[in-house]
């Protein structure tokens, strides 16, 4: 099979010159490396103003397109009781609520009060019962009632509200509602560099096909083979020893197809723009003393969601996010110079660490001034209706 220097010099080509080197050493990684110290860095000398956190929901079971990738004989309904399919497990639950709890620690005092205050904090989840149930777990470690808020004398928890859109017009699933996304991502495929990168895979590819007696044939068929043998381990499945011993190579295969999802700007900014956009207004607004918005904007979604913001503000190094993930872009303003600013904060397992990760192009820093961010950025911004309008374009 592949080898890590392989993997290397594959990146290398697609990518070229010095980006090529870092890529290639992230490929390598299982998380950015690129870690500073919270306490060290400069961040004392700031204030926290607002923060907007994305991140994955916990563990759960197959949906049925991962299971159509290795169908055999298995009935596996049985082992999904009382969860179904494509749901939070009870693991899941457990560490979407380390995420609330990490959440609480970090901005209790600062971005919440210990009363839960609606004027304070806004949710939103996908449309799927896996993210909106890890958004009830994370809501309930933020925000156990004090005698003032608790409504039973016997249950140690109160409801939190939170939004969510209609699955067919959400823009975080753009990997479903976004056709030139779509189409721009196979673009990236059929490249010369991307093709020379499946040759070292092509008896990978067929071992795959060989083993699950289905047609793997692309980095995206490894990596929904991958999901399914993480989700059904989830559940207690075995992934079955001929798989261990290639999941080495299938692992370097989810990075890949990790680094052709956000290849250039266009694909970043159909996957996030919008929503770093609304980051940009929100930012914007309070600089002018506007705080008719929330201190904390949370959203429970998807690993794609969590690389696809990490993309977009120049944190991201190809690898696939762990269930509960996060990452936290947070507004902040010097103390001593009054400038405003960004910092980056990755906590790659749910509950923290947070790890700040200098914004690309900010000189190794972890504050980033706005300015500077702002035109970092300003090829990964878009507005609902040039979303509306760029995904329905394909012929070009």
């Amino acid at each position: 099979m592949v080898s890590s220097y392989v993997i290397v010099l594959m990146v290398m080509t697609l990518y070229g010159g010095g980006r090529a080197q870092e890529l290639a050493d992230a490929v390598l990684s299982t998380v950015p490396n690129n870690k500073m110290d919270l306490v060290d860095n400069g961040l004392t000398d700031t204030e926290l103003i607002m923060a907007f956190v994305v991140f994955r929901h916990g563990d759960r079971t197959p949906d049925q397109e991962e299971l159509d990738k290795f169908p055999g004989d298995h009935n596996y309904d049985n082992i999904f009781f009382p969860y179904g399919k494509k749901a939070l497990t009870n693991k899941g639950k457990q560490r979407g609520f380390r995420v609330g709890e990490f959440l609480r620690k970090r901005y209790n005092n600062i971005l919440l009060s210990k009363l839960y205050l609606p004027d304070e904090i806004s949710v939103r989840t996908t449309d799927y019962a896996r993210t909106k149930m890890t958004a009830l777990t994370a809501l309930a470690a933020m925000f156990p009632p004090p005698i003032a808020q608790r409504w039973n004398p016997f249950l140690n928890w109160q409801p939190v509200p939170y939004n969510t859109e209609p699955q067919e017009d959400d823009d975080l699933l753009y990997y479903y509602n976004c056709p030139r996304y779509l189409r721009l991502r196979e673009k990236v495929y059929a490249l010369p560099e991307i093709l020379e990168l499946r040759k070292p895979y092509e008896s990978l590819f067929k071992y795959l096909t060989l083993k699950t007696g289905t047609n793997i044939t692309t980095l995206e068929d490894v990596f929904y083979l991958d999901n399914l043998f993480q989700t059904l381990g989830n559940v207690g499945v075995k992934t079955p020893a001929w798989a261990q011993e290639v999941m080495p190579e299938i692992k370097q295969i989810t990075k890949l197809e990790y680094a052709c999802q956000f290849y250039d700007s266009e694909l970043i900014r159909l996957s996030t723009g919008i929503l770093l956009a609304d980051i940009l207004n929100a930012t914007s607004a309070a600089m002018t003393e506007d705080r008719e918005q929330p201190n904390l904007q949370l959203i429970s979604a998807h690993e794609n969601n969590v690389a696809a913001l990490m993309a977009a503000v120049g944190v991201f190094e190809p690898h696939q996010p762990k269930y509960g993930s996060t990452i936290l872009l947070e507004f902040r303003k010097r103390l001593s110079t009054g400038q405003y600013g960004f910092t980056a904060v990755y906590a790659a397992d749910a509950g923290g660490p947070g790890v700040a990760l200098p914004i690309s192009g900010c000189g190794g820093e972890s504050f980033c001034d706005y300015d500077t961010f702002v035109n970092l950025t300003k090829e990964n911004v878009l507005s609902r209706s040039e979303y509306k309008e760029q995904c329905a374009i394909l012929d070009r």
